[in-house]
């Protein structure tokens, strides 16, 4: 079957997960609630007292941050403990999330429910975490040695340049393999996690390994069926930024349908997640990956 038959395949399956996508939302949502509430409580009572306040919470002003990081210096390492647990928490409720979503998908014509959702999400949560630990070595590997590796070639090839459009394009090339290189390595992973879930098998570096031989046979069409999967998440991006640009603001109510439409694209981002899942599971049930 062709890609594109893959692609239209799979977003069908998305089109029809309506109630996965706000499942995701709201999850994604009340996370953000949870770590953004306490910070901007924080702000607005180091800034309230002030009668500029409202241009300070605006334009985040860099003199206010400078006053307001010399007066909390030594909570810094305190916050910088606080983020890393956000980055930790996030990363579980990932790992919980994925795990549900890809057992969604894998039932053929059925809708999960919540209770079904979630014990998904707790019967890959334990294989979905180890892969994501093993997955951290393998894209510093990616994006740190590979991609600097290309980044020095770039530098060496234009540090002569007569203008500065060969350095642009070059720091574009960089950029661009650095997007490529990481959906490579999260694809590979992507394939990982349905494998797991589809065979049962719990022993995650077997899984990889094998994964590795089943999707590396068909590479180049495994990678051209996520690039449709991406240009679709980049069309609703580029949606999102015009629409974002032309939207005045200013009023209270222009304020809260900004908002809604930040909202509406987040929920976009999650059917764009799933379509992901959908099209890779079409992919590996052509190739054969349930049997093996």
């Amino acid at each position: 079957m062709s890609n594109a038959k893959l692609f239209v395949k799979g977003l069908r399956v998305t089109l029809g997960q309506g109630r996965l996508a706000l499942r995701l939302w709201t999850a994604n949502f009340l996370y953000s609630l949870l770590i953004a509430a306490p910070f901007a409580l924080f702000l607005h009572g180091q800034a309230s007292h002030s009668l500029s306040a409202r241009d300070i919470l605006a334009r985040t002003d860099i003199h206010w941050l400078t006053d307001l990081s010399r007066r909390f210096l030594e909570a810094i390492p305190l916050a910088t403990g606080l983020v890393l647990a956000g980055c930790v928490l996030f990363l579980l409720l990932t790992v919980f999330l994925n795990g549900g979503i890809i057992g969604a998908l894998l039932r053929p014509g059925a809708r999960a429910t919540l209770a079904e959702f979630c014990r998904d999400g707790g019967l890959y949560f334990w294989r979905f975490l180890r892969l994501a630990l093993l997955s951290l070595p393998v894209y510093l590997l990616f994006a740190g040695v590979l991609h600097g590796l290309l980044a020095a070639a770039l530098r060496a090839a234009t540090r002569r340049a007569a203008s500065e459009w060969p350095v642009l394009a070059a720091n574009a090339l960089r950029l661009l393999a650095l997007l490529l290189l990481l959906g490579v390595v999260a694809m590979f992973f992507d394939y990982v996690k349905v494998g797991l879930a589809a065979s049962g098998r719990k022993s995650v570096l077997k899984e990889a390994w094998r994964t590795l031989k089943l999707v590396g046979r068909r590479f180049f069409k495994a990678w051209g069926l996520s690039l449709l999967a991406g240009l679709a998440f980049v069309c609703l991006t580029l949606l999102y930024l015009e629409a974002a640009r032309v939207l005045p603001a200013g009023t209270p109510l222009l304020v809260l349908a900004s908002f809604l439409w930040q909202q509406l694209y987040v929920l976009g981002r999650q059917f764009s997640r799933i379509l992901f899942f959908a099209t890779e599971i079409e992919l590996f049930k052509e190739l054969g990956g349930e049997k093996n």
